[in-house]
C-alpha cells in the first residue's frame, strides 16, 4: 500500500486549495437537494443555501448556528446517514447523504421547547439534578424526560453503526510522530524526514489547520509571514515527501507510549508507537461572553474566514466585528478582502448585547462613547457579528502527556504557557510541543523545523535497538478485531481533547 494513499481522505483537500469549482455533488437535507462543491464542509453548503440553525442548546433550546469552523465548540452537530452527533463543520461533503437536524419540537428551526429561555428566572443552574429529589421514581421519569427533550444522546440508525465499527488494526512504528498539521506541524514534519527520519503525520482535515485563515503572522527566518501563503506549500511538499505517510484521523490520547488513532475515511483504529512526537495541536479561540453570542450569525473569525478561504462561501453582505483582541483590525480587513462589508468595528467592552431571537441581526451598544472612541448609533444592524476574542493552547494531548509520566492529576496545571515545559519534564527530548500549541500567538517555524532535527537525530540513535525488536518503521501488520462502535465524525465536547488542530 502506498503510506501516502491516505493523505486526502477522497476530499480533494489535501493539496491545500480553496474547494474545486470543477466537481459537483449534492446531498440531501430534510427532503431539499443542496448543491456542493468538491472540498466543501456540510456546514459549509449549508450556510451556502442560506440555512443559519443547525442544532439547539440542550437546555434553553437556543438555536445554534455555524460558530467556529473547526470542530472545536459543539454547535453545529448533524445527523448524517444515520449517525448522530455529526460535526459538520469539518465533514467533507463526499455527496449523496442524507442530513437532518437531531433536536427541537417539532422541530429544529421551530421549537416550542424555546419558552425554557422565557422561564430562565425559574430554572436555575443544575435544577433538573434535584428534581423530585425525595421521590426516586418521578425523579427517574422526570430525567428520562428531559433527556429526551435536550436531544442528545441519541443512537446511530443499525446501518450507520455498523458501517462505523473498527474492522481491523494497523499497527505503525514511525521514528517520528507529528500531532497536527498546521504550518508548524508540516514543517517539523518536513524537517524530521529531511533528516531521514519516517514521520507519520495525523491531523483531523490535512488542509493546513487553522493556518489557512489565521491573521497573525508566522516568523520564517528574519521575515514575518502571513501562514496561509506558507501552508500551501509546505502542504505540497509534505504530500510529496517519501519519508512522510500523513493520515486523516484523531488522535485520542498518549497511552504509555501508544497514540491511538480514529481514521476518519475508513473502519480503522490505527495503533501508533512512535519514538518519539511533536505536538502542533495549535489553538481555539475563546468566544466572547456578551449576551446573545451564541445566536446563529455570530461566528468566531476563524470560522467567518474558514467559510471565505476555504469553503469558497461569503460569510455575509454585511458585518460588526466585536474588539476583543489585538487581531481584530486584520480580521475585519481579511473579511472586507472576501466581499464582506464592515458596517463597524466596536470594543468588546461597549457591546451591552447581540440582538435577535432566531438569529444575530446586529448589536446594542452601552450608553455614551468614551473618550477616545468612535461615536456610533446604539443599535448597529448587520447579518454577521463576527466576536474577536483570544485564543488559547490546545493543550489536552500535552497535560494527558504530563498525567500519563506522573499518574496524578496534582502535576497538571491548565496554564497553557507551563504546559511546554511540563510536557518537556514529562517526557524528555522526546515529546516536543511546537507552534501555537506552546501559547504564543506569533511564533517561529525555525523553532519548529530545528524541532523536527533534534527529534530525527534522537531516533536515528535508536536505529540499531529499534530494528532488532520490531518490523521496520514503515511496515504495517494488519489484524482483525472484534466489533467494536466508533464514533469517528463524533464532536469535540464528546472526547475533550480528541479533536487535533493546528
Amino acid at each position: 500500500m502506498d503510506p501516502r494513499g491516505l493523505a486526502c481522505g477522497g476530499h480533494g483537500s489535501c493539496g491545500g486549495d480553496r474547494v474545486s469549482t470543477e466537481r459537483e455533488l449534492s446531498f440531501t437535507f430534510e427532503g431539499r437537494r443542496i448543491p456542493a462543491r468538491s472540498g466543501q464542509s456540510i456546514a459549509g453548503a449549508l450556510h451556502a443555501t442560506g440555512t443559519r440553525t443547525l442544532s439547539r442548546g440542550i437546555k434553553y433550546h437556543r438555536p445554534r448556528g455555524y460558530t467556529c469552523g473547526f470542530g472545536a465548540c459543539g454547535d453545529c452537530p448533524l445527523r448524517v446517514d444515520g449517525m448522530p452527533s455529526t460535526v459538520s463543520c469539518t465533514t467533507p461533503v463526499r455527496g449523496g447523504e442524507r442530513v437532518r437536524r437531531e433536536t427541537g419540537l417539532p422541530s429544529t428551526r421551530f421549537d416550542l421547547l424555546r419558552t425554557a429561555d422565557l422561564m430562565r428566572p425559574f430554572l436555575r443552574a443544575g435544577f433538573q439534578f434535584t428534581l423530585f429529589a425525595r421521590q426516586p421514581r418521578l425523579s427517574r421519569l422526570a430525567g428520562a424526560v428531559l433527556a429526551v427533550l435536550a436531544g442528545g444522546g441519541r443512537a446511530p440508525d443499525a446501518a450507520a453503526a455498523a458501517a462505523a465499527k473498527i474492522a481491523r488494526v494497523e499497527r505503525h512504528e514511525p521514528e517520528v510522530l507529528v500531532i497536527g498539521g498546521g504550518a508548524s506541524g508540516l514543517t517539523a514534519a518536513l524537517a524530521a524526514a529531511d533528516a531521514g527520519a519516517s514521520v507519520l503525520l495525523v491531523d483531523q482535515e490535512l488542509i493546513g489547520g487553522r493556518s489557512r485563515v489565521r491573521t497573525e503572522a508566522v516568523r520564517v527566518g528574519s521575515a514575518a509571514s502571513r501562514p496561509a501563503d506558507v501552508v500551501r506549500e509546505l502542504l505540497r511538499r509534505a504530500s510529496a515527501h517519501a519519508r512522510i505517510t500523513m493520515l486523516r484521523g484523531t488522535a485520542i490520547g498518549l497511552i504509555d507510549g501508544l497514540v491511538p488513532v480514529i481514521d476518519a475515511d475508513r473502519p480503522v483504529r490505527h495503533e501508533v508507537r512512535p519514538f518519539s512526537i511533536a505536538l502542533a495541536t495549535g489553538s481555539y479561540e475563546t468566544p466572547l461572553l456578551i449576551p446573545g453570542h451564541d445566536l446563529p450569525g455570530v461566528m468566531l473569525p476563524d470560522g467567518a474566514l474558514r467559510l471565505a478561504e476555504v469553503e469558497g462561501v461569503r460569510p455575509a453582505r454585511r458585518a460588526v466585528v466585536i474588539d476583543g483582541d489585538p487581531r481584530a483590525g486584520d480580521v475585519a480587513a481579511a473579511l472586507g478582502a472576501h466581499g464582506v462589508r464592515i458596517v463597524a468595528t466596536v470594543p468588546a467592552e461597549r457591546v451591552e448585547r447581540i440582538t435577535g431571537w432566531s438569529r444575530a441581526t446586529g448589536v446594542r451598544l452601552r450608553g455614551a462613547a468614551g473618550p477616545g472612541d468612535a461615536v456610533l448609533p446604539r443599535r448597529i444592524r448587520a447579518e454577521l457579528v463576527c466576536a474577536v476574542g483570544p485564543r488559547r493552547a490546545a493543550e489536552e494531548l500535552s497535560l494527558h502527556a504530563v498525567y500519563g509520566d506522573s499518574g496524578s492529576h496534582d502535576e497538571i496545571r491548565s496554564d497553557a504557557e507551563a504546559a511546554p515545559d511540563a510536557v518537556s519534564r514529562a517526557g524528555g527530548e522526546r515529546i516536543v510541543v511546537v507552534g501555537s500549541a506552546r501559547g504564543e500567538a506569533a511564533y517561529s517555524l525555525d523553532e519548529a523545523s530545528a524541532a523536527g532535527v533534534r527529534l530525527a537525530a534522537l531516533s536515528r540513535g535508536a536505529r540499531p535497538a529499534r530494528a532488532s525488536r520490531s518490523a521496520p518503521a514503515s511496515s504495517r501488520a494488519e489484524a482483525e478485531v472484534p466489533p467494536a462502535p466508533s464514533r469517528p465524525d463524533a464532536p469535540a465536547a464528546a472526547s475533550t481533547g480528541s479533536r487535533i488542530r493546528s
